[in-house]
């Protein structure tokens, strides 16, 4: 009897995932385990289109700099944050609750997660109709309701269930991606004609470093949901660097390589040109799992906080089945045109958060517990919530920097240091709670 109720205990814990507490130390995960996390969630769909932009404008020795350069900084933003996530034990949500304060943080929770469900509900309207157009026996709706189910049983599991997913899909992804090498390698001209490459219309070093970092930025902006289950910090920084360089990075590669080789940008159709059709679909399902469940668990997390702070007792596994079915509503509208619209409002909005959190914990409260910043969080922290909006303006209107999602970062890191020093040294009223808040936060500073 004793075994049973543990068991049931278990599954409750990986069902509800800490979804508003700091992650215990029993409950920390193995280097291993992080490391299949990170590469399984940087392996997506968007690696391919990477690679295809990339491969399609730089020659072979300047793409494979810009690969390397744009996800060694996508590295460091995510340690950054990702030791965040350690050092607290908060997912990003419940970090956001200590920076922007408890209701300031319900504002930033829907708005993430509500844009992460209709950016994948995009994603699931696109390709359904690629799959029906390959497979007309397989209608849309069918594979969206498939996909959605598929991806939900992953990702209500939290942790749990994107280590699992991980563990059997990243093996494969790899094979599949060094046959694809190896074809290229062993076909007409080889790995030399790629190498020889000159795009047809150059986009410059700075555009391709551009392209690599934003289509990531935003989660390495998230990362700590996954980063406060470390250990020790290294495991962290080494997830990190395997998730973004190995996994992102390497995929990134494959795709350029296959792209300047076969002369297209399309990854199915130069996959298909080396014969790999069935194994380029097999690839193309599982990235887009890898990338569908992690932001269906980190929306599930962010309308978990939202609503937990609005007085809503509902656990993060309906949060889970909500979150599918604004992806799925969204996919059933036909917004499969709108890919690049929510693309540009997540890079909008995305990058300066990061900063912002940046700035936060590695500025203004550099010491305390999960337990104790939650505790302190005030109900709103204006200079948050007013430096996020500076900064998402600025990265729009302003081009000083290489690509808008870095401009977004360093501007809401700058404005909001610049805001809170002079809060934290101009002292401020307000509630007893809020006046206790300032002081831990000073104190952390300190």
């Amino acid at each position: 009897m004793s075994t049973r109720v543990a068991s049931k205990e278990s599954v409750a814990t990986d069902l509800d995932d800490h979804a508003l507490e700091p992650v215990p130390a029993h409950r920390r995960q193995s280097l291993l385990k992080m490391i299949i996390v990170q590469i399984g969630w940087n392996i997506s769909v968007s690696s391919f289109l990477v690679g295809g932009v990339v491969g399609g404008g730089t020659t072979f020795a300047e793409g494979m700099t810009a690969i390397l350069v744009g996800n060694l900084i996508l590295v460091a933003v995510s340690s950054l944050i990702g030791l965040v996530g350690y050092r607290t034990g908060l997912s990003s949500y419940l970090a956001a609750r200590v920076v922007f304060g408890r209701y300031g943080a319900v504002v930033v929770s829907l708005l993430l997660g509500v844009l992460a469900m209709g950016f994948i509900g995009v994603l699931m309207d696109t390709w359904s109709g690629a799959v029906n157009k390959l497979i007309p026996a397989i209608p849309t709706w069918g594979f969206t309701l498939t996909f959605g189910i598929a991806i939900t049983t992953t990702a209500i599991l939290g942790f749990k269930g994107l280590a699992k997913f991980s563990a059997i899909a990243v093996p494969i992804e790899v094979a599949i991606a060094l046959l694809a090498l190896y074809k290229i390698g062993g076909g007409e001209g080889g790995f030399a004609e790629v190498v020889a490459q000159t795009p047809a219309v150059p986009i410059g070093f700075a555009v391709a470093v551009g392209a690599v970092i934003s289509t990531w930025i935003t989660g390495a902006a998230l990362v700590s949901d996954v980063a406060r289950f470390a250990i020790r910090p290294r495991d962290v920084i080494i997830s990190c660097f395997f998730g973004f360089v190995i996994g992102a990075g390497v995929f990134e590669t494959i795709a350029t390589v296959s792209a300047m080789s076969v002369g297209n940008s399309n990854f199915v159709i130069v996959m298909q040109g080396l014969g790999l059709l069935a194994p380029a679909a097999v690839m193309l399902v599982l990235a887009l799992w890898n990338t569908a469940d992690n932001n269906l668990y980190s929306a599930s997390l962010a309308f978990t906080n939202a609503s937990n702070t609005m007085g809503i007792r509902i656990g993060k596994p309906v949060w889970t089945i909500v979150s599918i079915i604004i992806a799925v509503g969204v996919a059933f509208a036909g917004f499969a045109g709108q890919f690049l619209v929510f693309l540009q409002i997540i890079g909008l909005i995305a990058p300066p958060f990061a900063g912002v959190l940046i700035a936060h914990f590695w500025i203004l409260a550099r010491r305390g517990t999960g337990a104790e910043l939650l505790a302190a969080a005030p109900k709103i922290r204006i200079e948050a919530l007013a430096a996020w909006v500076i900064a998402a303006l600025l990265s729009k209107y302003t081009g000083l920097l290489v690509v808008d999602a870095i401009e977004g970062l360093v501007y809401g890191f700058a404005s909001y240091a610049v805001l809170g020093l002079a809060v934290a040294s101009l002292g401020r009223g307000g509630s007893a709670r809020d006046r206790r808040a300032q002081a831990v936060q000073e104190g952390n500073a300190s």
